[in-house]
């Protein structure tokens, strides 16, 4: 009877975090990755650069020496965790984690940080390429090829959107845009929030009257549901300036 193939979970967003914020740690001691290699007497260099580009999924050995020679605990090894939700997938019921081989689990979307899903799925080619960090049941009962769930942040969306939520969308590939709440990137747009060149705001376009018929200019708001926050305007924007990624869904509920 021939042995059954097992896959081993990895994350990857996991483990290039782990290791952006082990090279923070040792940075902030003023080790080198040769110094660190010499006092650990334990560890080496190889080893150590791996962890830190986030290329193998590292023992608890591996990350208890070197967390010895920073002088701190595991746990300060794993502190960006906090307040970070893409992260803590492991706890939450909602989300299976994203294992490398394995099948998508039926009816579930695809779990990506919002950054992820600003920066790639305005290009349709990339849309089904990117690796997701987990998986989700949105119940839907359609094809869910064009879904994906992603936590936002911040306030300004509030009380329809709160901090945290993890919220379902649907790529956009056309249709009406007014009046819709959409991930939205622009030339030059900013978060005020987050420092992010997207946001997740009701699409509002106005078209003044026309002084000539060469006059063209149409008026794009970008409005928050919180009071507290201006609407972005864009002015004289051409609809083809302003990418729709995505429209949001639904809250997916606990």
């Amino acid at each position: 009877m021939g042995k059954t193939k097992t896959t081993r979970y990895k994350n990857d967003l996991f483990l290039k975090s782990l290791g952006q914020h082990c090279r923070q740690l040792r940075k902030q001691k003023g080790l080198s990755i040769d110094r660190l290699a010499k006092e650990s007497d334990k560890l080496s260099p190889g080893t150590i650069d791996r962890l830190e580009r986030g290329l193998s999924d590292s023992q608890v050995l591996v990350l208890l020496r070197y967390a010895e020679v920073l002088g701190c605990s595991l746990l300060d090894l794993f502190a960006f965790l906090k307040d970070n939700p893409e992260h803590s997938i492991y706890k939450d019921a909602r989300i299976v984690p994203y294992e490398d081989g394995a099948a998508r689990p039926s009816r579930h979307v695809p779990l990506y940080p919002l950054k992820v899903a600003a920066g790639q799925f305005g290009n349709s080619e990339l849309f089904n390429e990117v690796v997701p960090i987990g998986w989700v049941d949105a119940s839907l009962k359609t094809d869910n090829v064009d879904y994906f769930a992603a936590f936002v942040r911040g306030e300004s969306m509030q009380p329809k959107i709160n901090d945290g939520d993890l919220c379902l969308f649907r790529r956009y590939t056309g249709g009406s845009r007014q009046g819709h709440i959409f991930l939205i990137q622009a030339r030059g747009l900013k978060n005020s929030e987050t420092g992010e060149s997207f946001v997740i705001k009701k699409y509002v376009r106005q078209t003044p009257s026309r002084q000539s018929e060469d006059d063209d200019m149409s008026i794009i708001h970008l409005v928050s549901e919180n009071p507290k926050f201006s609407p972005i305007i864009l002015m004289g924007a051409a609809d083809d300036e302003i990418q729709v990624i995505a429209e949001f869904i639904k809250i997916i509920k606990a």
